[in-house]
């Protein structure tokens, strides 16, 4: 069957180089008329007559050139040679063999070797996964071919997206979604939505699919019973005098140990713990004080909150819905601070839920989405300390059924001890020059090679075993099936006729 795949393939050059011919990268020159773009696949025939398949990068024309003709150039008096010769290289995918393995060749080319185009029969052969739990997230561009991934190691590994502003992250990450709840409809995601883009989701209630969207400061009593630091945030943000000095460290520390004994912090316990616990050592004026910052505070409340959203509430509504969209955008209570660090604590609250729940119940999965990495993985010289949970995520996360799916529009600005571990899935759109270098640290010349201009909507896909090769890279058009919500305010939306805005009325 292979060989008759093969056998009315496209001779397009030969493998030609100065000195050496090798396996992992091999030389080609392509024969007059022929041009092969970045991304396609070509093979070259093994002794057997078996094919070894090469994927095309850093194509370009050869001349040689003379300074004379520089000057013919300034005069106008050039003429057209066509003594160029159109070279790429060809960077291995694998030998296949005719009972579907894919491994790499024994011995190196032989010199000169024809190079002939690979057919579409083939293509689908070397990428498309073997699998009841593939994926369809777009089409080649080249060969218009559908591209499917393996769901199953985007889930024990994690997932990183990458691209600049306007590339079309979100847009393939909505796609990935919805297929994956497709392919498989018990699966369970919680987004933490920090732009609002992820609110078109909800049209999937008419596919059956169950969506929940909650603003961020439902969960914030929850948060007040387990991060005494985020509790002294919003505390700060009405009285300075908790922000800093002894009197602040008092009200922390009874906090503190609320949380140590299980007992949420109303003011008449936090205060108890301040006169039996901290009184010793203390001046009475920084215990008056800090007894004083307890009374004045909205935050404490007198009695205990009868709806706490508290851990078990959370897991509950994760496991009633097959997405739930946690909106940061979205600040319901006139009480909570629009405050980016207590949203920041938020999201490591509740992603500390899951990874908890997750490590001590096998039965238990969710996928964490998050879009803006730099805000909750930052490198040190951008945003400050990363919080454990999130390197505890990429790390391990998925062998533990809750994988970590992130969004970095700026990659050169997130904590590269995450963004490294994610990248064995690493879906990467048009970026700026800044991040380009960032990737060529992270995985290579050889991927930055095959990147090119990208246009909107088109990536590179690399995945350690979501293809047929491990490894393999792929250039995708993504679907198009939900549009982020920005995408529907754009430049006419948000700046109307000045007289319309105001009713047609001068001001």
């Amino acid at each position: 069957m292979l060989k008759e795949i093969i056998k009315s393939a496209e001779i397009v050059g030969n493998v030609f180089s100065r000195y050496t011919y090798g396996i992992d990268k091999v030389y080609i020159t392509l024969r007059k008329t022929k041009k092969l773009p970045l991304g396609s696949y070509v093979f070259v025939l093994d002794e057997d007559g078996l094919p070894i398949v090469y994927q095309v990068a850093s194509p370009e024309y050869y001349r040689y050139g003379y300074d004379f003709e520089k000057r013919l150039i300034a005069h106008g008096s050039i003429s057209k040679d066509e003594s160029h010769t159109y070279d790429c290289i060809g960077i291995l995918v694998g030998k296949l063999y005719e009972d579907g393995k894919i491994e790499p060749p024994k011995y190196p080319i032989v010199p000169l070797s024809e190079v002939y185009i690979c057919p579409p029969d083939l293509v689908k052969l070397i990428t498309e996964p073997n699998t009841n739990y593939k994926v369809k997230v777009g089409e080649d561009p080249l060969t218009s071919q559908p591209v499917y991934i393996d769901l199953r190691p985007l889930i024990r590994q994690g997932l990183l997206i990458s691209g600049a502003q306007g590339t079309g992250k979100t847009t393939a990450l909505l796609t990935l979604i919805f297929r994956s709840l497709e392919t498989f409809p018990n699966l369970r995601f919680m987004i933490l939505d920090w732009t609002g883009e992820f609110r078109p989701l909800l049209s999937l209630k008419d596919k059956g699919f169950r969506i929940c969207l909650m603003p961020w400061d439902k969960f914030i009593v929850g948060l007040k019973i387990e991060d005494p630091e985020a509790m002294m945030r919003l505390i700060g943000e009405e009285d300075p005098r908790a922000r800093a000095g002894a009197p602040s460290e008092v009200v922390f520390a009874a906090l503190v140990l609320c949380k140590k004994r299980g007992e949420f912090p109303t003011k008449e316990k936090v205060k108890d713990k301040i006169n039996q616990l901290l009184r010793s050592g203390r001046r009475e004026d920084t215990i008056s004080a800090a007894l004083s910052i307890v009374d004045e505070a909205a935050h404490i409340p007198e009695k205990e909150p009868q709806e706490k959203m508290s851990k078990n509430e959370i897991l509950q509504k994760i496991q009633e819905n097959n997405v739930l969209i946690i909106d940061f955008t979205i600040t319901e209570s006139k009480e909570v601070p629009d405050d980016f660090e207590v949203k920041k604590r938020m999201g490591i609250f509740l992603a500390k839920c899951v990874w908890e729940e997750a490590t001590q119940n096998r039965e238990f999965g969710c996928i964490i989405v998050s879009d803006e990495a730099h805000r909750i993985a930052p490198e040190k010289f951008y945003g400050g300390e990363m919080d454990p949970v999130w390197m505890r995520l990429a790390t391990e996360g998925g062998r533990n059924g809750c994988p970590l799916w992130l969004v970095a529009r700026r990659l050169s600005l997130v904590s590269k001890a995450v963004t490294t571990e994610l990248q064995q899935n690493f879906i990467c759109f048009n970026v700026e020059d800044v991040d380009r270098k960032r990737i060529i640290e992270d995985l290579g010349e050889t991927f930055a090679s095959l990147l090119g201009a990208l246009p909107p909507g088109e990536a590179l896909v690399k995945s350690a075993a979501g293809f047929k090769v491990p490894g393999q890279v792929r250039h995708i058009k993504f679907d198009k099936i939900l549009e982020p919500s920005s995408v529907k305010y754009g430049l006419e939306e948000r700046f109307k006729s000045i007289n319309l805005a105001k009713g047609g009325k001068h001001v």
